[in-house]
């Protein structure tokens, strides 16, 4: 085995078992991360959430389901060949509101997409992509339009570890390949059930921000 997979299989192994993602990780290769450079959560069609520090997914009693969106830079150049490309949330907690006596939590079925139109961080709703733009569907049509129908990854929340890990290799090696880079849709199969919705640490907050790591041969 090569020095290099040797080194691959070590820290993947690491990450796997502690459940460990910081921006500790970032380096000159064969090892890069990726900062989130926009990320937002889509609720209604007529307001911007993107003034949180969290974002969310699932569905609260009385209030309607989200979903995340979350872009990174682009792929180093001195990457040639992805072997892997994983995003990393921090999970931050399950939210009830004071009102709600009591609330259960449900596994969601998380499910990762690429998105295909470009959007403005602090413009985009449930219903615009950007101002006076709207996405072919509410939350993103997954068929093509708004966001690749096939899904990057799918992982039952919640999970083991403290971060929330989504292999998203694919798209990552679609935009090394020349395919514009508008980052994923993150939403869950049961987003209509109610019950506590899913915080996690946006790029706003002071730590324990979203990234992406890669890894290159």
């Amino acid at each position: 085995m090569s020095g290099y997979f040797l080194f691959l299989v070590v820290v993947l192994a690491f990450m796997a078992a502690t459940g460990y993602a910081n921006d500790s990780c970032c380096g000159n290769g064969p090892v890069y991360c990726l900062k989130a450079t926009k990320d937002v959560f889509l609720e209604v069609g007529s307001r911007n959430m993107n003034s949180y520090k969290f974002l969310i997914f699932g569905k609260h009693p009385g209030f309607v389901k989200k979903r995340i969106l979350i872009q990174f830079g682009d792929i180093p150049t001195e990457c040639d060949k992805i072997v892997s490309a994983k995003l990393y949330l921090k999970y931050w907690y399950s939210h009830k509101a004071s009102y709600i006596k009591t609330l259960v939590n449900i596994n969601r079925t998380v499910q990762v997409h690429q998105i295909k139109e470009d959007w403005t961080e602090s413009q985009a709703t449930s219903t615009y992509r950007k101002t006076g733009v709207k996405w072919s569907k509410p939350y993103l049509a997954l068929d093509g339009t708004d966001a690749n129908p096939n899904t990057l990854d799918t992982v039952i929340f919640p999970p083991t570890k403290s971060w929330l890990q989504l292999d998203i290799t694919e798209a990552a090696q679609n935009w090394k390949n020349g395919e514009e880079n508008y980052g994923v849709v993150i939403w869950t199969t049961n987003e209509n059930d109610d019950a506590r919705d899913i915080r996690f640490r946006s790029r706003e907050h002071s730590t324990d921000k979203p990234f992406l790591s890669i890894f290159c041969n």
